[in-house]
């Protein structure tokens, strides 16, 4: 049975767990966290609401990822081998090879644990996931799949095109909570329309950037990146952003960005490590490199910052992410 939800500062639930967690909330053996907040009536809702006119866009980067620089070194780019059934048949089959972080993927809850005590998501442990593909294992969220209301934050062009400023998204750059807050009042909105069960997606540059690099700087972060971890904009940890996303009760957050929230996390700032609160701690998926470019000019043009989401993350037991196979439907 699930227990009554409790306030950001009534936080942990499992006193005897780290700081923050959600642990049992929503059952001894649970496996979806904040997922448990898309119910069949609020899913029901929300394609009611959203889906007026049926256009429709994907956000899923190519697969292929990165290639120069390749940030992700030395994660694997996909690898598709052909193979010609000849003589037998005119026909092909093919075989991909990739690692799920080398481009639009979810972080699942066996991703990520709380550093200093190394627990994942109700307390378990690496050695759970080495024994038995079915603790914290993505394929739980793609038996019913991920769909409701999506919360759209366009902070790159209100931080480029509306307060005129030059960002630089390879950098450790930190999108505040006032700075989220701002760009939906631009937006005509405010955060505090969201819903339980939300879906938050915030557009930060980063791809539009890697898009559009100079050759000089290619060649520059290329070479940094095999021997150093990039940097990357994004959300900034902090105390207000987690109780604000706990309090509103959202289902999971997503961006395009390398790692959703500014990489490195500076010491200073590690107590609300976002990947250690979310993930480890209330089994909150996060999104990351999501192809939010299509999506933003959409928005602009209807003048609409909500959607409806659905994404189908990959049915494999034992896994730690998956593609994300998200499409936004207005």
């Amino acid at each position: 049975m699930r227990k009554s939800y409790p306030s950001f500062s009534a936080l942990p639930v499992a006193s005897e767990g780290p700081r923050g967690n959600a642990w049992e909330l929503w059952g001894p053996d649970d496996q979806l966290g904040t997922l448990n907040h898309l119910t069949a009536e609020r899913v029901q809702v929300a394609a009611r609401e959203e889906i007026r006119t049926g256009e429709r866009v994907s956000l899923n980067w190519t697969l292929e990822g990165a290639s120069y620089p390749r940030f992700q070194h030395p994660r694997k780019r996909v690898e598709v081998t052909l193979m010609n059934k000849l003589p037998r048949v005119h026909a092909f089959d093919d075989e991909w090879s990739f690692n799920t972080q080398c481009s639009s993927q979810w972080d699942g809850c066996r991703h990520y644990a709380y550093q200093e005590e190394g627990l994942y998501y109700m307390g378990r442990k690496a050695n759970d996931f080495e024994t038995s593909k079915i603790p914290n294992s993505i394929h739980h969220m793609a038996q019913s799949g991920i769909a409701g209301r999506a919360f759209f934050l366009d902070w790159y062009h209100w931080a480029t095109k509306v307060q005129g400023r030059e960002i630089d998204a390879t950098s450790s750059y930190f999108i505040s909570f006032s700075e989220l807050k701002e760009t939906a009042v631009h937006q005509g909105s405010s955060l505090d329309t969201m819903r339980t069960g939300d879906i938050l997606i915030i557009r930060s540059g980063y791809l539009a950037q890697y898009a559009s690099m100079s050759e000089e700087k290619r060649a520059r972060l290329d070479h940094e990146y095999e021997i150093t971890k990039p940097s990357n904009i994004g959300a900034e940890a902090s105390e207000e952003l987690l109780s604000f996303l706990w309090d509103k009760q959202i289902a999971a957050v997503a961006g395009d960005s390398r790692s959703f929230e500014a990489w490195p996390c500076p010491e200073e700032k590690k107590q609300w490590h976002l990947h250690q609160w979310l993930l480890a701690g209330w089994g909150m998926p996060i999104g990351e490199l999501w192809d939010l470019e299509g999506l933003s000019e959409v928005a602009r043009r209807l003048g609409r910052y909500t959607f409806f989401l659905t994404s189908a993350p990959m049915n494999v037991p034992g896994g730690v992410a998956s593609p994300p196979n998200a499409l936004a439907f207005f």
